[in-house]
């Protein structure tokens, strides 16, 4: 009897606490379509300084295995992710691909190597479930290291506690292409590689069947969206055949969350206004330094009345973008101006 009531407590405490993680977890996941989903809580493994590196990571089920977009900012974000979708989706193998080389985008892949470790392959490295473009690869062996070291100084060695670069193994080595060459379920899912749209390459996937597609941080959710690395034509290029090419009912996914298509005319129009006013200013003579005083000055100009922020840090934070994309652009655009 004492052994009944024993092994009932255990089974009550183990159904309860599965049952508060899940109710936990929960939250953390959106869902778009029928097998696609969005894990939503990056944040709750990282700093308050970290916030902006918080982006989402979005998972899609098939009957044989999981596909997984991006893996997070550190460790500790790769294993809360990869424990999420181990829970949700149980013990089917998990391919990580790496939207680009930007560190925010893969230095979780070390956290889903533990978790998902028992679905590979007798000899098989967690490194062959990793996959991105031979240049996105080739700069992560040659920078992971100093973006973590980066990392630490910025949010702290226990933030950062754990991480370690994990290079994919599985290359797509052409430029367009899909990704039936990872799992036949995935026949659907076409890819492109980009250079220079964001950062040197970027990785962009569209399912017709399933209307959607997935643009990583190419359009922004933001007053002033960001150029980071990439070239302002090739942005302007990239946002402008999108815009034409969605259709109905069609979903952008980001790495940001999900966003509607007015955030593509609100990117598209802020890189069109501002490449025009820095063309302008250069064709005038006006240096470098007066030109970002004027613009930064006329920065209300450039944001779209519907999303103006007022709170005085993140508008902070939108003149710093945007003096950055003033700079950016000038460079870009000085050797074409007679």
């Amino acid at each position: 009897m004492y052994l009944n009531i024993r092994s009932f407590l255990t089974f009550f405490a183990f159904f309860f606490f599965s049952s508060f993680v899940q109710a936990q977890s929960e939250p953390c996941w959106q869902q778009h379509r029928a097998t696609v989903y969005e894990w939503t809580c990056a944040g709750q493994s990282l700093p308050a300084e970290g916030q902006d590196f918080a982006l989402s990571i979005v998972v899609v089920n098939s009957p044989k295995a999981l596909m997984v977009i991006d893996s997070g900012a550190t460790a500790a974000v790769g294993e809360s992710a990869a424990a999420a979708i181990r829970s949700k989706f149980g013990t089917k193998p998990v391919w990580v691909l790496n939207s680009q080389p930007k560190p925010e985008h893969v230095l979780g892949n070390v956290g889903f190597r533990s978790v998902f470790s028992g679905t590979l392959k007798e000899g098989e490295l967690f490194t062959s479930r990793l996959v991105a473009g031979k240049k996105t690869a080739d700069l992560m062996k040659a920078r992971c290291p100093v973006c973590i070291s980066n990392f630490s100084e910025r949010l702290g060695s226990n933030s950062v506690e754990g991480t370690e670069s994990l290079v994919p193994g599985r290359i797509l080595r052409t430029e367009t292409g899909h990704l039936g060459l990872l799992n036949n379920d995935w026949v659907a899912w076409k890819f492109r590689f980009y250079n220079d749209l964001e950062t040197e390459e970027a990785l962009v996937l569209r399912n017709q069947e399933l209307k959607l597609w997935w643009v990583g941080s190419a359009i922004q959710n933001r007053d002033i969206p960001d150029l980071y690395d990439g070239k302002v034509a090739d942005r302007i290029d990239f946002l402008g055949r999108l815009k034409t090419r969605m259709l109905a009912g069609d979903t952008i996914l980001t790495s940001f969350g999900v966003l509607d298509r007015n955030w593509i005319d609100r990117n598209l129009d802020y890189f069109v206004r501002l490449q025009q006013a820095v063309l302008y200013g250069l064709e005038a003579g006006v240096s470098e330094v007066e030109l970002i005083e004027q613009l930064s000055a006329e920065i209300g100009e450039f944001k779209n009345t519907v999303s103006v922020q007022t709170d005085p840090k993140l508008n902070a934070k939108a003149l710093e973008t945007h003096q950055l994309n003033v700079q950016r652009i000038f460079h870009q655009t000085e050797p074409f101006v007679f």
